[in-house]
């Protein structure tokens, strides 16, 4: 990406709270928005955690 991410679940419509983290594992920001904006951020890779329900997923994502 180069700014926004957008976080979409399937088949899933109560809230969603994203984490985003650095790969030394600061946390770096928390949102419970859909989008979120990567702008302010260096290049590099991100992880981002999605809580959802009683389930927690984990994506790596690149900023160019």
């Amino acid at each position: 990406t180069n700014e926004n991410i957008t976080i979409s679940v399937s088949n899933y419509n109560g809230n969603i709270k994203t984490e985003v983290f650095d790969l030394i594992g600061n946390k770096l920001q928390i949102s419970n928005e859909t989008t979120i904006s990567l702008r302010d951020y260096a290049r590099g890779i991100y992880l981002l955690k999605v809580i959802y329900g009683d389930r927690v997923e984990e994506v790596k994502v690149i900023k160019q």
